[in-house]
């Protein structure tokens, strides 16, 4: 893996620990911040080892959206050479993920940062935690947010969010649906979100967020044709047959992602 400035990464038990690492500018990406976050989600992509993605952040902010100097003058980014240029927003990024992903939020999150935190499959935080969308009152709208909450709650609520620009609470949160849920001080949950992912078959998950991706483009008539013919090849699988026989023989099955 090529030198990394912004972010770190680490592989432990099938995940992959991605953590933004420029606490002292609140973990604001900038251009350079956002091609690490895609070289390294496209490594966690393509190895087959990797069974999930967790995302977090050092410092006390979880991300503070946007480094508006960076992008609007290149030379305050520090660029990293090794890292291919990308010209996707960080929601596309993430929507290219086929693994499932938990962002576990210990600090606030701000403006864009909810582009990496909603990006998601899984959003966890702790109760102190407050986000934000500020932009209106510097003269911005969150408009690649927006598109992001509309897939958690009503338009008009999510509208509401973006017009205030008010902060909310971690519990807030949880009740308009942004949260799966608020962690307590042992994060029981996370590590049980962890384990039941890694047991069931990482073949079989990955297919389901292709599915997902392409359900989208579909026409009306076509989705269950597409659903019948993407079930039908996954019962060629390897893990398919290893499930069944550990099913039959009530053991634990071994799944070889193939």
């Amino acid at each position: 893996m090529e030198k990394l400035n912004f972010i770190k990464v680490r592989i432990e038990q099938h995940v992959f620990n991605l953590t933004l690492a420029r606490s002292d500018k609140r973990n604001a990406f900038s251009p350079t911040m956002v091609n690490e976050i895609a070289y390294a989600l496209n490594l966690a992509n393509s190895n087959p080892d990797i069974r999930l993605v967790q995302i977090e952040a050092e410092g006390p902010v979880f991300c503070a959206g946007m480094d508006l100097k960076a992008f609007e003058d290149p030379t305050v980014d520090i660029g990293n050479p090794a890292i291919p240029k990308v010209e996707k927003s960080l929601a596309e990024i993430f929507a290219c993920l086929d693994k499932p992903s938990i962002c576990v939020v210990r600090g606030d999150v701000i403006a864009g940062g909810f582009l990496i935190a909603l990006s998601c499959t899984y959003l966890f935080a702790l109760p102190h935690v407050r986000f934000s969308l500020p932009e209106v009152k510097i003269g911005l709208f969150p408009f690649q947010v927006l598109a992001l909450l509309m897939e958690y709650m009503p338009e008009r609520k999510a509208m509401d969010l973006c017009i205030r620009g008010d902060s909310f609470a971690a519990g807030d949160a949880l009740d308009k649906g942004i949260l799966s849920g608020i962690l307590d001080v042992e994060e029981t949950a996370l590590v049980e979100l962890r384990e039941t992912i890694l047991k069931n078959a990482p073949l079989a998950i990955s297919r389901g967020f292709v599915a997902l991706r392409r359900l989208k483009e579909q026409d009306y008539d076509d989705k269950y044709n597409f659903l019948l013919e993407s079930l039908a090849d996954l019962r060629k699988t390897n893990d398919f047959k290893e499930g069944m026989d550990a099913m039959r023989n009530k053991r634990k099955a071994n799944w070889k992602n193939s």
